[in-house]
């Protein structure tokens, strides 16, 4: 977990540092197209 100090003040920085880019990749595939569960494999 980051500290205080260490989150960003934008907000999108915030969002990207505290969910990690793997799941930006998975949110960024998703909104492209309906997946189904074995293709998110």
């Amino acid at each position: 977990m980051l500290t205080r100090e260490e989150v960003p003040t934008c907000p999108v920085a915030t969002t990207v540092a505290l969910i990690g880019s793997k799941w930006m990749l998975i949110l960024r595939d998703l909104l492209a197209r309906p997946w189904r569960f074995n293709e998110l494999k």
